[in-house]
């Protein structure tokens, strides 16, 4: 037996898988995690090493220890009294109270403006504005400008809002402690001390200051009400020198009186001016003509409406009337006010009534007293009359403003006076106020002080927390590496090994060829040979009566390796002593001339299928006893009319009968329609698939196409597989451990690799197809 004849042979030394779907196996949802991330370990170990060494620097160069930086100041709990020398023990009992509200006070806002301007000329780093918004930060250093906050400002934050700056009375002894939390320790200490310097400068150091300063305010207010009551008292004696004393009340009240008696008299002369004016119209008018009725009826009208009588009531009757208007909207119907209004009314329209009747007497006795009397010696003497009550009348209105303005300045300086005496009494009182006041403080000041700086300040803790950060930074980016593993894994559709076609198609697995990167140079023949040995024995086992005559040769999608499995699945069958004739069938892109160096130009399919004898058409590679059909690119558009014409299945059927097994290289399936017509033509399909290439959907609507023209799909062989997912995994280490071995089957396994050996196209093909690999992040 030859050695070819041992390679051949699918029982000796060769393991034949079982070609059975394989069940689905049910393995824990951890177990495919777990694979899944150890499958992507180097995106866990890109992600440890790109956070880590990003991070841990950061936390170690950006993240500081922080210090507790403490001081205290001691606030003693019992003073003596001044003048008994006993202490006080109330303030024993408000000592707590007392504690907390001194600490209220070192964060008063007295304090910390004393502390901003005791540090605001020293540049500490604390004052510095850091935005914490990224964007704002960089656009401040793009344009150069930043944001400043007052200095003031900034340490109530660090109390108030950020914590920083903690100030609390100790209960279990008599510090006020104030702490501090910061990475940069002499400034921390700076700004300690300097609250403990500026409480002690406003509440002990400037005690004495502040008593001096509160006495010498007592004493110039005090100095100051002297000098108003001194001032006061000369004013008032001044305004009274006038009227011999400063009770005015008499004075103003008799000056009222007189003003009272000069309005009588002024309205009595009023009405007789009026009586005179109406008299010498009377005369001048009888005088030349008697009066018409209407006119007589005016003049009465008006006489009577002129009568200041007649005024003085109907100015009453008026004013009452609002008067009752009002007291109807506030008081009830009997109420007695309200009715003397109301009888007070009645009896006033009476009187107007009764003087009405009387002023009316009065012009018509004066009509025909003027009537009787005729002559211009009687209108001479009323005129007379008249021009003598007007000089009275307005003399009398010159001494009433005179005696009205008199009575309104004594009524001004009553005032004034009053005012005066009342602001003075109120100012005696501060006085004797504001002199008490003063004999106190001169006491307090002599009590000792209770408050005192206990220390300053120091480290009192260290809080470090760069260790935490960085085993936290480890442990996140072990996470982040790993789940982003098993999402990247979970998202990958790409079949690796036979048992994620197995489990997530349920395609038959016909045979795996090993990647030509896991498997040592030395040993990738054997290894090779041992692939399509597999493949051959396991094709036999899928019918009855062994191989499929007319194989079928397939993929998904380009770039898949299935012209280079075709021609070497050809070659092992003509190795084995078998006549095979390989047809390329990919009318639009022929490869199979190319990799088997075949004379350029070669068309023997097309030949055939336009009729040219099949023995003129074919082509016999002498090395391995192939005959190949090739074809070329320049019919590509007329490639679906060819395979589609009836006598194209008649001839592949008739050049069939002539040989053992007819290997046919199809184009893409889900590429072209070319490969369902082929499958119609051959026995059975054999589906290409390239591990890291083809996706699970490809594979899948591919099988689902074949199945739905009714072809028989045998399975799939999935190429470029890692060595340890190989059917055939312990090959290559068994032909490593038999030198001699390796060399007998020499010959034939050039003669399988004729395509790797005698043809560099081969190689090129083989290696763009794997580079071409879809690469994972």
């Amino acid at each position: 037996m030859n050695e070819l004849d041992k390679i051949q042979d699918p029982v000796v030394g060769q393991e034949i898988v079982n070609m059975q779907i394989p069940p689905e196996q049910s393995e824990d949802a951890t177990s495919d995690m777990v694979a899944g991330i150890l499958r992507r370990w180097y995106i866990v170990l890109l992600i440890f090493l790109i956070v880590c060494g990003i991070g841990l620097p950061a936390i170690w160069l950006t993240v500081k220890p922080v210090y507790n930086i403490t001081g205290a100041i001691r606030v003693a709990p019992i003073l003596a009294d001044i003048l008994s020398g006993e202490q006080d023990r109330g303030e024993i009992s408000n000592y707590e109270s007392f504690m907390n509200t001194q600490a209220e006070k070192i964060t008063s806002n007295a304090v910390v403006q004393r502390v901003a301007d005791d540090l605001v000329d020293k540049n500490l780093s604390f004052f510095e504005d850091e935005p914490t918004d990224l964007i704002l930060k960089w656009k401040q250093k793009l344009l150069g400008t930043k944001t400043k906050t007052e200095p003031a400002m900034k340490l109530k934050q660090a109390i108030v809002d950020d914590g920083i700056i903690i100030v609390a009375a100790n209960r279990r002894n008599e510090l006020i402690k104030i702490n501090m939390e910061s990475t940069n320790i002499e400034e921390a200490k700076q700004i300690v001390d300097s609250f403990i310097r500026a409480y002690m400068d406003i509440e002990v150091v400037s005690s004495d200051e502040g008593e001096n300063r509160k006495l010498a305010i007592l004493e110039n207010r005090r100095d100051f009400l002297y000098e108003r009551v001194e001032n006061d008292r000369q004013t008032i004696y001044q305004l009274g020198q006038e009227y011999g004393t400063v009770a005015l009340e008499g004075r103003q009240d008799m000056m009222l009186q007189r003003v009272a008696s000069l309005l009588d008299t002024l309205t009595g002369v009023e009405a007789e001016r009026i009586r005179l004016e109406a008299r010498v119209q009377l005369l001048e008018r009888t005088r030349e003509q008697a009066i018409p009725a209407e006119e007589l009826l005016k003049m009465r009208r008006d006489y009577i409406n002129e009568d200041p009588a007649v005024v003085a009531f109907t100015q009453n009757i008026t004013q009452l009337e609002q008067e009752l208007i009002v007291a109807r909207q506030t008081l009830s119907p009997t109420n007695p006010e309200l009715l003397r209004k109301v009888e007070l009314s009645r009896i006033l329209k009476e009187h107007l009534e009764n003087r009405k009747q009387e002023a009316s007497n009065a012009f018509d006795n004066l009509v025909a007293k003027e009537a009787a009397e005729a002559g211009n010696k009687q209108l001479v003497t009323v005129r007379s009359e008249l021009e003598q009550t007007r000089e009275y009348e307005k003399r009398l209105q010159d001494i009433l403003s005179q005696q009205d303005t008199q009575t309104i300045g004594v009524g001004r300086k009553q005032l004034t006076i009053q005012e005066l005496q009342d602001r003075l009494n109120s100012t005696k009182e501060a006085y004797d106020v504001v002199l008490k006041r003063i004999q106190d403080l001169e006491l307090q000041r002599k009590r000792p002080t209770r408050i005192s700086a206990h220390y300053n300040a120091d480290i009192s803790s260290i809080n470090d927390k760069r260790i935490k950060y960085s085993i936290g930074l480890v442990f996140v980016s072990l996470v982040c590496g790993m789940g982003l593993a098993y999402l990247r894994d979970k998202a990958d559709q790409s079949l690796r090994t036979p048992d994620d076609v197995a489990k997530r198609i349920g395609i038959r697995i016909i045979g795996t060829t090993t990647s030509l990167d896991t498997v040592k140079p030395a040993l990738l023949p054997e290894q090779i040979v041992g692939d399509y040995q597999t493949i051959r024995a396991n094709l036999g086992l899928l019918g009855d009566k062994g191989i499929p005559k007319k194989l079928v040769v397939t993929s998904p999608g380009m770039k898949e390796g299935k012209t280079t499995f075709a021609v070497n699945l050809a070659t092992s069958l003509s190795e084995s002593g078998k006549k095979v004739l390989l047809i390329d069938g990919d009318l639009r892109k022929p490869d199979v001339a190319r990799l088997l160096n075949l004379p350029k130009g070669s068309r023997g399919l097309h030949d055939v299928l336009c009729g040219v004898k099949f023995d003129q058409a074919v082509f016999s590679v002498i090395s391995t006893g192939l005959d190949v059909l090739a074809a070329d690119f320049h019919d590509a558009a007329d490639a679906y009319e060819l395979l589609a014409l009836s006598s194209t299945a008649k001839r592949i059927n008739i050049i069939s009968k002539k040989y053992d097994h007819v290997i046919i290289d199809t184009p893409p399936a889900l590429v072209f329609p070319d490969a369902l017509m082929w499958a119609k033509i051959g026995n059975a399909v054999i589906l290409v698939s390239f591990a890291g290439h083809t996706t699970l959907p490809d594979l899948k609507e591919a099988k689902e196409r074949l199945a739905q023209t009714n072809v028989k799909v045998l399975g799939t062989v999935l190429s470029s597989v890692q060595a340890e997912h190989s059917y055939y995994r312990h090959g290559h280490s068994y032909y490593a451990q038999s030198a001699e071995s390796r060399d007998s089957a020499r010959v034939s396994r050039r003669k399988l690799m004729f395509s790797m050996e005698e043809s560099p196209d081969y190689i090129d093909d083989s290696e763009a197809t794997e580079s071409e690999e879809p690469t994972e992040a």
